[in-house]
């Protein structure tokens, strides 16, 4: 009875070897392999994108240099198209003159990675120039866009830009990046290529 009680013994301590000898290769394969790469979570369908920007350029008018401050906003859709209104106001050296650019357009660009979002944009254009010596005889015309100096410029804009993530919550990202954008004015007396490069500092806000 002891004999057999110990052979009993001895068959489960071989089979236990046996089990850890023949589990242990697939234990250290687990052990080995890499984590699985996080998943990248669904943009949202509708974010409010609202953005400031500070360029510098020039014309095709010889020695004109230009300088813009600006604000824009729109409404992201699925990560990827952008229809945006935007507002710049600037300055020209030639003529001493002051520049108040409008513009509606489209924007479209894709997460590339999760901290990179190459884009491109195209918008039509409004464009105020006046000197600054009438805006001084004329201040809320010129704020109005009704002042007697005014000189009603027209075109479209496109540009490419890239920006890269500085700070991402559930409901809200903030990026930072370079921005190239060129204009085409037409209607009136003045520059008909404007060029700028800039920094473009923006935010969108998850709303559905």
């Amino acid at each position: 009875m002891v004999v057999g009680v110990r052979r009993t013994r001895a068959r489960w301590r071989i089979a236990g070897a046996l089990v850890c000898l023949l589990g242990f290769p697939s234990l250290a394969r687990a052990a080995d392999e890499p984590p699985p790469a996080p998943t990248q979570e669904a943009a949202p369908r509708g974010e409010l994108f609202v953005a400031v920007s500070s360029a510098l350029g020039t014309t095709d008018w010889r020695t004109d240099v230009t300088g813009y401050g600006g604000f824009a906003v729109g409404l992201r859709l699925f990560g990827i198209v952008t229809p945006f209104a935007e507002g710049r106001l600037g300055y020209g050296t030639v003529d001493q003159r002051l520049l108040t650019f409008l513009s509606l357009g489209v924007r479209a660009g894709w997460q590339a990675t999760p901290r990179v979002y190459p884009r491109a944009h195209v918008g039509f254009v409004h464009q105020h120039e006046e000197s600054m010596a009438s805006v001084a005889e004329e201040p809320f015309g010129a704020v109005l866009g009704i002042g007697p100096g005014i000189r009603h410029r027209a075109g479209v804009q496109f540009g490419l830009g890239c920006d890269f993530t500085l700070l991402r919550r559930s409901k809200f990202t903030l990026a930072l990046g370079p921005e190239l954008v060129g204009a085409y004015l037409g209607y009136s007396s003045g520059p008909n290529l404007y060029g700028f490069v800039g920094a473009n500092l923006g935010a969108h806000f998850a709303l559905f």
